[in-house]
């Protein structure tokens, strides 16, 4: 985990809104993540109240899906960009809940009109100008139903600090047929993907849930005989989805990554960080970044995509610092151990050069107390020859994934239709080899694409097309 103080003086002109911004282990203690994610193969809990289940990632077309539209995305033509082409790529009747600054309501219809949508089918949800919510409608909350009533559920988790993204739930309740429920666990729709029988959620988040209950004043203590661990699976069982078997998807020990390494090229030197989006037990800290779910194949496996950096380093001649190759090869085993049928495609980490520093400006640094990630990565320069007085340039990777994409896979109309963001545009034109990839990847599973813009900078925010949205209810 990345030191956030040392991170802004080194990379100063990071992008803002970034999706892992205040998205940090719940207490403040990265340690106690790290205890409480060692044993999690545990039996799934005996069914609570009601019958809670999660809308599908990818099973029929897409019925109703939520997107928030901050004014600062409506004000950078980047992100205008993106999210006007996925509105104008959804089908004619797909309903829409649109979050917006009350300000910015007639920008915002102007998007729908001009696509071609009913304005019967968009609800607007206005929120107060001075709220500062994101853009990152995917992660506050998960999308649930009740299936005993058939209710609907926006269910946040007990914490969630980025922005003011926790007022979104309310808002949305007084304008739509959905309510707005908590449950005493600490998890992000972006850690969690929904299939058939099953649903995976990343392994950062279930340890957090152990630590909350294992911290003091826990909202919910677990009852006699119950592990922490056991009793969070209960809590899922009884709040997200009683009926799918939860798999936990992420390493078994905490991932050996260095927070920064020190590199040379011909006469340059770089200083390279992982721009925060790393996680604990994942190599990204959102499941839904290198992780698809496609659906059921002809025999009636369940098939799902798993990113490959190597992939991605062999059709760009390219390589990363903080490819964790044999990380994405191990969660990859344990999906198919699981009982899913396992492909790969390429993903890619892309560099942005920012501030130049002398290395005795770097020593400075590292002498503070929270200077010491740099230490290492000053000797791997100052053993490839650079003095106190050359410049290193810092280097702030980040991913860019076609993981991250729409997918509507529907047995009952035939509709198989991907959403799939591109990037090989302007500087970033050498990426068109991999997009050209994943459309005809797509393809060949029979389904058909619809090529997004260029979504680069989301991608250096940390999050795609995705994360831009919530699915609220599926159809066949």
């Amino acid at each position: 985990m990345v030191s956030s103080s040392l991170y802004s003086q080194l990379v100063p002109d990071a992008p803002a809104h970034r999706r892992t911004e205040r998205d940090v282990v719940h207490t403040g203690a990265l340690g106690l993540r790290q205890a409480a994610g060692r044993s999690f193969d545990l039996p799934l809990a005996t069914p609570g109240l009601g019958r809670p289940q999660l809308v599908s990632s990818y099973q029929g077309v897409i019925d109703q899906i939520l997107f928030a539209f901050p004014s600062y995305g409506m004000d950078d033509p980047d992100s205008v960009t993106g999210y006007r082409s996925v509105i104008e790529a959804l089908r004619p009747g797909t309903r829409f809940v649109v979050v917006h600054h009350k300000s910015r309501r007639a920008e915002a219809e102007e998007w729908f009109t001009t696509a071609g949508h009913d304005s019967g089918n968009v609800t607007y949800v206005p929120l107060p100008d001075y709220v500062s919510f994101t853009d990152w409608a995917e992660d506050g909350y998960v999308a649930v139903t009740d299936a005993e009533d058939g209710s609907s559920y926006l269910m946040e988790p007990w914490e969630f600090p980025r922005a003011g993204d926790a007022l979104i739930s309310e808002a949305v309740q007084d304008y739509v047929d959905i309510s707005s429920g908590q449950a005493p666990l600490i998890f992000q729709g972006g850690n969690c993907l929904v299939g058939s029988d099953f649903w995976l959620l990343g392994r950062d988040y279930f340890a957090d849930s152990v630590a909350l209950l294992d911290g003091p004043r826990p909202p919910v203590e677990p009852p006699a005989g119950l592990t922490g661990a056991d009793f969070v699976r209960t809590l899922f069982a009884d709040y997200v989805d009683t009926d799918r078997r939860l798999i936990v998807v992420g390493t078994r020990r905490p991932l050996p990554l260095r927070e920064y390494y020190g590199t040379r090229e011909a006469d340059r030197y770089f200083l390279d960080g992982p721009a925060d989006g790393a996680g604990t037990y994942q190599p990204i800290f959102h499941i839904d970044m290198f992780l698809t779910l496609i659906g059921p194949d002809e025999q009636g496996g369940f098939q799902v995509l798993v990113g490959s950096p190597s992939m991605g380093s062999d059709l760009l001649g390219t390589r990363s610092p903080y490819d964790l190759d044999d990380v994405y090869d191990t969660l990859a085993a344990d999906l198919e151990r699981a009982g899913l049928n396992v492909r790969r495609n390429p993903l890619v980490h892309r560099p942005t050069v920012g501030r130049i520093l002398t290395m005795e400006e770097l020593r400075g640094m590292a002498e503070r107390p929270d200077g010491e990630p740099l230490q290492a990565a000053l000797a791997e320069l100052a053993a490839a020859g650079a003095g106190d007085s050359d410049e290193v340039s810092v280097r702030s990777w980040h991913h860019v994934t076609w993981n991250n994409c729409l997918v509507e896979n529907s047995s009952t109309d035939g509709v198989r239709r991907v959403y799939m963001p591109t990037y090989g545009h302007g500087d970033n034109a050498d990426l068109a080899v991999i997009d050209n990839h994943m459309r005809r990847m797509w393809e060949g599973l029979g389904f058909e694409v619809s090529m997004l813009a260029d979504f680069n900078s989301f991608a250096r925010r940390q999050g795609v097309v995705h994360c831009i949205k919530k699915y609220l209810a599926r159809g066949e």
